[in-house]
């Protein structure tokens, strides 16, 4: 609102504090992750799609880095694997030290889908709250980019 007048902002003046950028990297990175994000970050000029793409690539990152290491850990644990249709014996690590890692990943993989599943509300949430000309910090996304 113009603090003058006190009318709500409209047409030309309400996009020079927002912009359709800002509001449509939420919905592009649901689809194309830290890609889509990384490129309007990248190429933008504008602060408020700057700051927008700022978030959604922070907490693509966090779920993406989440994922990787879920499975990292999960794989690492994992004391065999079927190969071929036969049982191997596959893990590096000593029998009680692979169940606690592998199950350290089960727990670390069960919260990386519930972060992929975090991440279409979240990305609602992102998107109306720009709509309103608000920059929305994605909660427990870690700052990769300031």
């Amino acid at each position: 609102m113009d603090t003058d007048t006190m009318t709500p902002d409209r047409g030309p003046e309400l996009l020079t504090k927002r912009s359709i950028g800002g509001i449509a990297v939420h919905l592009l990175a649901l689809f194309t992750g830290v890609i889509g994000a990384g490129l309007v970050y990248l190429v933008s000029d504008h602060p408020f799609t700057k700051a927008n793409a700022r978030n959604a690539l922070n907490w693509h990152f966090s779920v993406l880095l989440l994922s990787f290491g879920a499975f990292l850990t999960f794989l690492l644990g994992a004391d065999t694997m079927t190969v071929g249709g036969e049982m191997v014996s596959w893990s590096p690590l000593p029998g009680p030290l692979a169940n606690i890692v592998g199950l350290l990943g089960t727990v670390l993989l069960f919260a990386a889908g519930l972060a992929w599943l975090l991440t279409s509300l979240f990305t609602l949430v992102a998107t109306i709250k720009a709509i309103f000309g608000t920059s929305w910090e994605y909660p427990l996304a870690r700052e990769f980019i300031n």
